[in-house]
């Protein structure tokens, strides 16, 4: 009887936890297929009167192909791109980072390294223009069933750095990770963080 309700208890959680997981997917996919005139890529990112211009930064460590037992062929993990997902001031977009392979130290100045270890290094950088004002700004990892949304104001005439910087699971014994998946991103507008919504 014990084993049972343990084992129900189990699928359930597998249930919701996989309800969830589709629910972020689908809302991650309508946010990327809005459409809009918010902004524009630029080549370069110099500034432009009138305008703001946003440089966008992002990054995430995955290992590499085949790592995670039953991993599906189709997962993004390891590949030569991974699909970053924006929607700015309801403007959707799916920029690709282009994939490297990397390897770390795992102990660097007597810290663990949550980078350490082999794996694919994803980055991605982005130059936009917009008018200036306030705007939402939605990140969404569809493989990770992960998004997250910010404020921030730009001001005219300025070029802006916005950046979001990994932060992976915690693992009893390493500590933060990539092995174990993205947990959240620290986001940063011109060096000073910004609070999560």
């Amino acid at each position: 009887m014990k084993k049972a309700i343990f084992l129900a208890i189990i699928l359930s959680g597998f249930i919701l936890g996989c309800t969830t997981g589709t629910a972020v997917r689908g809302q991650i996919c309508t946010n990327t297929m809005e459409q809009g005139n918010v902004f524009k890529e630029l080549k370069d990112s110099n500034p432009i009167p009138r305008w703001s211009v946003l440089i966008i930064r992002a990054s995430i460590k995955t290992p590499g192909e085949g790592y995670y037992l039953f991993e599906s062929k189709r997962s993004l993990h390891g590949k030569s791109e991974y699909p970053f997902i924006f929607n700015i001031g309801g403007q959707g977009v799916t920029w690709m980072a282009k994939g490297k392979p990397d390897t770390q130290q795992r102990i660097v100045d007597t810290e663990r390294n949550p980078e350490g270890g082999e794996g694919i290094k994803y980055l991605l950088e982005k130059k936009i223009k917009l008018n200036p004002g306030s705007y939402k700004i939605c990140l969404g990892l569809t493989e990770e069933k992960f998004q997250k949304e910010i404020d921030i104001k730009l001001l005219k005439g300025k070029t802006n750095i916005l950046e979001f910087k990994p932060v992976y699971q915690r693992d009893r014994v390493s500590g933060n990770t990539f092995y174990k998946g993205i947990h959240d991103f620290k986001v940063y507008l011109n060096e000073e963080e910004i609070d999560p919504l």
